[in-house]
């Protein structure tokens, strides 16, 4: 996150913070490089021209000042966005990146929900695996089809997987055909556990200024500082995506033998291991925190990674799209540091 690693300056930790263990250990033998593990960042400090100066973090009991040329902020969605946040100062009193208004907006997620379960008449032998075994049926994923007569925009990328416990089988749907306890229910279960199937229908999701993230007013975390809060769901169009993609999936399941279907509901945007935006990159620094490069516009040498600075989502995973972003920004770090660090 930091350079200049040996420069750090020592004080005591905060009255009532919980003691954090922690060691720290050379990553690499050319000793350029040190990382700190079980550090856990409190603010991203700023002087008050508003240039970042080093990060504080707590670890070991002890809070320390990290002095630094220039910041990499790669914290995860939610983190990110906190993290900024709660880094408040003379040049940034509403959080560190934010006299703009605009950390935290255009939060965006591909939470699980609108899924459908088929029931087929033979074991389908699905109780091992991982979800990496599955099968992807892009064909109605973002423009991978004709738009003009749907009322809306992206699409769905249909998704079965063989991974599935033993317990899944006592929450499991009877299809309307028995009752959901009992013996009947018990029967049912005994003779089907093994002849459903429940898809991930993975969908586009659109930024929208009020789908945003910011500091929850009364939940803390151990260490007595807000924890993120989540105000978001899905808007008409991506509640379209998801009744078009249950269609489709529907079909599939028909197609593969299945005697019974099941449309589950499509659910709100909640937390999810796919969350985007919050810090969203673009060329206009009203309405976006990061610029092309992934660096600050109101912070010069503050730069984010990951999916919080992605603008919009398609119905894929985010993790190469993030990997390239990270490198794009790591690249012209190096190349201009001169510039970003002056």
């Amino acid at each position: 996150m930091t350079n200049a690693l040996s420069d750090r300056r020592r004080r005591p930790a905060p009255a009532g913070r919980r003691q954090v263990p922690a060691t720290a250990e050379p990553a690499q033998e050319p000793g350029r490089l040190k990382v700190v593990t079980r550090a856990h960042v409190t603010s991203i400090d700023a002087d008050a021209n508003g240039r970042i100066t080093g990060v504080t973090y707590v670890t070991d009991g002890q809070e320390f000042i990290q002095p630094a040329k220039a910041v990499l902020l790669a914290g995860y969605t939610y983190e990110n966005v906190r993290l900024l946040l709660l880094s408040t100062s003379k040049a940034f009193p509403n959080g560190l990146s934010n006299n703009h208004g605009q950390v935290g907006r255009h939060y965006m997620s591909h939470a699980q929900g609108a899924s459908v379960t088929g029931l087929f008449p033979f074991d389908i032998n699905a109780w091992y695996g991982l979800p990496a075994q599955g099968v992807a049926v892009d064909n109605f994923a973002d423009d991978n089809f004709d738009h003009g007569a749907q009322d809306y925009i992206g699409g769905g990328n249909l998704w079965v997987m063989s991974d599935r416990r033993p317990i899944a089988a006592a929450g499991m749907g009877t299809f309307g055909r028995t009752p959901s306890w009992g013996s009947e229910w018990k029967k049912f279960v005994m003779t089907n556990a093994d002849r459903t199937n429940t898809s991930y229908l993975q969908k586009t999701t659109l930024p929208y200024e009020d789908n945003f993230l910011d500091l929850d007013p009364v939940v803390k975390d151990p260490l007595g500082f807000p924890v993120c809060r989540i105000t978001a769901d899905y808007k008409d169009n991506e509640r379209r995506v998801s009744l078009m993609a249950q269609e489709r999936m529907t079909e599939w399941y028909k197609a593969a033998g299945a005697i019974a279907t099941q449309a589950n509901p499509i659910g709100t945007m909640g937390p999810t291991t796919h969350a985007y935006g919050g810090t969203r990159m673009g060329r206009n620094p009203e309405t976006n925190v990061v610029n092309e490069w992934g660096f600050s516009h109101e912070v010069p040498n503050l730069g984010v990674l990951g999916a919080s600075v992605m603008g919009t989502s398609g119905a894929r995973n985010p993790t190469l799209t993030v990997q390239a972003l990270a490198w794009r920004t790591a690249e012209y770090l190096a190349k201009n540091w001169k510039t970003v660090t002056v």
